[in-house]
């Protein structure tokens, strides 16, 4: 039941994301995106937990969840910024009980301008990892874990960009076979200021 609704919810990410990059480069105007200032960026997507079955027969798990989140930067030049975000990481479930995951999180970026459009990018940052537990006897608690990404983004106008990226997220709170790594892709849309 929740594995249908997340499907749907990243495929229309997808087909939003598809529909606004069609439109975007038909209308934009090629201008490079800013090399330095201040920038905002919103993302949606889909994220999964490294879960297991604590009894065997298995009982039912649902390792994967919807993400969403808000993040501000500072790009310093081309190739560097900093960034502080805000990652609702989904919910993750075995059998009635339930996990609930934000990520806080500060992290340097080294970017790849391709082109005047397009430009790859790394992350390497530091997150407090919150974990809401529902179902079981455990306690709500945090962690601190180390965050690595790969993305990419590519420049509608000087402003305007649209940007995907694959994440992983170490050391999430762990009670009973709710794992510790966490995987995400996103896909968002970044404004410089």
């Amino acid at each position: 039941m929740n594995k249908n609704k997340n499907s749907k919810i990243a495929l229309a990410s997808i087909s939003a994301l598809a529909l606004a990059l069609g439109t975007a480069t038909g209308a934009a105007v090629a201008a490079p995106g800013n090399n330095s200032g201040f920038y905002l960026s919103g993302d949606l997507g889909q994220s999964r937990n490294n879960l297991s079955s604590p009894t065997s027969p298995a009982v039912n798990i649902d390792k994967r969840g919807t993400v969403y989140g808000i993040s501000g930067g500072y790009q310093f030049n081309p190739h560097f910024a900093t960034e502080l975000s805000v990652q609702r990481l989904g919910t993750h479930g075995i059998g009635s009980s339930e996990a609930k995951t934000t990520a806080y999180s500060l992290d340097a970026i080294g970017r790849l301008p391709v082109n005047d459009k397009f430009s790859v990018y790394g992350r390497l940052g530091a997150s407090h990892l919150d974990r809401k537990f529902s179902g079981i006897q455990a306690q709500d608690s945090h962690r601190v874990g180390f965050k690595l990404g790969l993305g990419a983004e590519y420049a509608l106008d000087k402003n305007w960009s649209l940007r995907t990226e694959l994440t992983r997220y170490n050391k999430a709170p762990v009670v009973s076979t709710y794992g510790e790594h966490m995987n995400t892709w996103t896909a968002g849309v970044k404004y410089s200021f």
